[in-house]
């Protein structure tokens, strides 16, 4: 998005980058700014890495003015800028909605036990707030988006490391939604190849959560693994094959390489 201002949000100070807010959600803006700040400093610590930033929190109003994304909700980065809505969104209902025909009834009262009898889904974007975060490392620390599939894992890798060590009580809200991805009839689903992630991305947020889901459980494993090393290693990979003049498919080799868990994923996927 570009760097002009929006005339009505406001700015919120006392951050070491720039934060600004639809009016009148500037508490709420300061409550987002602050799990910024603390997820950076963790990402920065194990990255190795600060990137630029300015955090823009909007009403669905104000949502067109600082990002791209269409959905309102979806916390999205760009550059050197993420958007995070102020609280629920309606896509949150329909997203619900799309899962209930394949939602055993143990899924469906775990949802229901998490997210309350109106499934407000707001607790699961939060968690995916930090996981836009680790995006600002790769869009900022890299020439070129990798393969989407490893972009993804690495960005969930984050998250999951981030929650576990900084803010345990956000994660029963992922692994309540992740749970999901268990029903979900991924036989029905046209793709399931990793390398395949974008064309589901194109499909829509049905078939892309399949991946999203299942990425996340694979980050929470290899996080338990190997924790912040093969964090920083993966990002390591990704960078140096980002710069390479021909880096070709991912290999499983490779994946060996950079922590044997790696290749182990590649090998049982599809779940």
């Amino acid at each position: 998005m570009s760097n002009t201002e929006v005339r009505r949000l406001s700015p919120v100070s006392g951050f070491p980058f720039a934060v600004r807010a639809t009016s009148g959600a500037e508490a709420r803006a300061t409550e987002l700014a602050a799990r910024t700040e603390r997820v950076v400093t963790w990402l920065t610590d194990a990255l190795h890495f600060t990137p630029n930033l300015r955090l823009s929190v909007a009403g669905e109003s104000d949502w067109a003015d600082v990002t791209d994304m269409p959905l309102y909700g979806m916390p999205h980065a760009h550059a050197a800028e993420i958007a995070v809505p102020i609280g629920e969104a309606p896509f949150y209902a329909d997203q619900l909605a799309s899962y209930e025909p394949y939602l055993t009834d143990a899924t469906r009262a775990n949802l229901r036990e998490e997210f309350g009898e109106q499934g407000s889904l707001t607790p699961y974007y939060e968690a995916i707030h930090v996981h836009e975060l680790v995006h600002l490392y790769h869009q900022q620390g890299w020439d070129k988006y990798p393969d989407l599939w490893l972009v993804e894992l690495h960005a969930n890798m984050g998250m999951i490391g981030y929650l576990n060590e900084m803010e345990p009580d956000m994660l029963p809200a992922v692994q309540a939604l992740t749970a999901v991805g268990y029903d979900l009839g991924a036989a029905d689903l046209p793709y399931r190849d990793l390398a395949d992630l974008p064309k589901a991305l194109d499909r829509g947020l049905f078939d892309y959560a399949w991946y999203f889901f299942h990425l996340t459980v694979a980050a929470d494993e290899l996080w338990e693994t190997g924790g912040t090393r093969l964090f920083r290693r993966l990002y390591e990979y990704v960078r140096a094959r980002q710069h390479a003049a021909n880096p070709g498919p991912v290999t499983r080799d490779e994946m060996w390489a950079v922590h044997p868990a790696l290749a182990q994923m590649m090998e049982e996927w599809p779940p």
